[in-house]
């Protein structure tokens, strides 16, 4: 089993830490766009990349590809250009937070992200479950280079939504979060999701299971099913 993660080496040396025996992560980082993603503009830059690895992705033999963002940006389309799975973070994570208690909430980076990850929450059909979204206050760079400094905020926040917010699960709301969950559920009590490494255990079932999107909820674009039938 071959997975595509659009993210960078070394997620997908996690990955591959993490995968079960006979599956093989490797990274599909996309070209240009930004560095992080911050802002729905950082999402509309990004999604051209994603859609040219999701395409070379199912061109170069991959059974599924697995988006790097907990945004989930350009994921409808990632479906309609090909066949094999395409897993995204959020609306993963969201599910099996959905599947585990009766509410959760989501820890994320900064105020600016918050509004878009309530809109994913009712595109994926879970906003009834979702009671809350928090922040931490600090830009994903940060998340990355400064966990003395991050912890702490994400202990703080993930207490806050059980014990105000009345949260059962908590997924944390950023790729770069995702490596905080254990230590995270282990202070507070309650499930904290990893994003990255659901979406990787779900793309092993979907595989496992021979299963993949329907055509019908992502047709194939007609301009390219076109091309397609003159060729």
């Amino acid at each position: 089993m071959r997975l595509a993660l659009v993210g960078s080496a070394d997620r997908a040396r996690y990955l591959q830490d993490q995968a079960s025996p006979g599956v093989t992560v490797d990274a599909r980082p996309p070209l240009g766009g930004p560095e992080t993603i911050e802002s729905m503009v950082d999402e509309y830059a990004y999604i051209p990349g994603v859609l040219d690895v999701v395409r070379a992705s199912e061109a170069e033999g991959f059974d599924a590809v697995i988006t790097g963002c907990f945004g989930d940006p350009g994921i409808d389309a990632a479906r309609e250009l090909v066949r094999i799975p395409v897993l995204a973070p959020g609306e993963t994570s969201m599910v099996v937070a959905a599947m585990l208690g009766h509410s959760f909430s989501i820890v994320t980076v900064l105020d600016s992200v918050v509004r878009p990850l309530k809109k994913l929450a009712q595109n994926v059909g879970v906003a009834g479950k979702l009671a809350s979204v928090r922040v931490i206050g600090v830009p994903v760079m940060a998340v990355r280079t400064e966990r003395e400094r991050v912890y702490p905020l994400a202990v703080a926040a993930c207490r806050r939504v059980v014990e105000e917010d009345d949260a059962d699960v908590i997924v944390m709301g950023c790729g770069s979060m995702s490596f905080y969950a254990a230590e995270l559920s282990a202070e507070v009590g309650v499930p904290v999701i990893n994003p990255l490494l659901t979406s990787l255990r779900a793309a092993e079932m979907l595989i496992g299971s021979g299963l993949t999107h329907s055509k019908r909820a992502y047709p194939v674009p007609p301009k390219i099913a076109g091309y397609a039938a003159r060729a």
